[in-house]
């Protein structure tokens, strides 16, 4: 599976982050999980009071952002993760772990 540039990408919103005074300590790692969920959650409120859909793409962008910052506080190594999830998803069964796959 090709690159995507996510170790890339991570280094830049953790050189953002950096300057921007928002720190990436391990003693952080449960807030920023927070952050992630909170944005989240502001897409699908967004979503369900149907607001435009490049105002909830907005809000998951912000989630991605978030993610990778904390992918860096965890120092690994984003895009070989992803490679091999994309991999293990590819191999499940259709609807695999869903309401209506089983």
């Amino acid at each position: 599976m090709e690159a995507v540039g996510l170790n890339r990408k991570m280094m830049e919103v953790r050189e953002m982050a950096d300057a921007k005074g928002f720190s990436a300590e391990e003693e952080r790692v449960w807030e920023m999980l927070a952050l992630i969920h909170t944005e989240v959650s502001e897409a699908t409120d967004s979503y369900k009071k149907g607001a435009d859909l490049e105002k909830v793409g907005e809000e998951l962008i912000d989630a991605i952002i978030r993610i990778l910052h904390l992918l860096s506080a965890l120092g690994v190594d984003a895009e070989e993760l992803y490679q091999r999830k994309m991999a293990k998803n590819w191999a499940r069964p259709y609807r695999f772990n869903t309401v209506r796959g089983g």
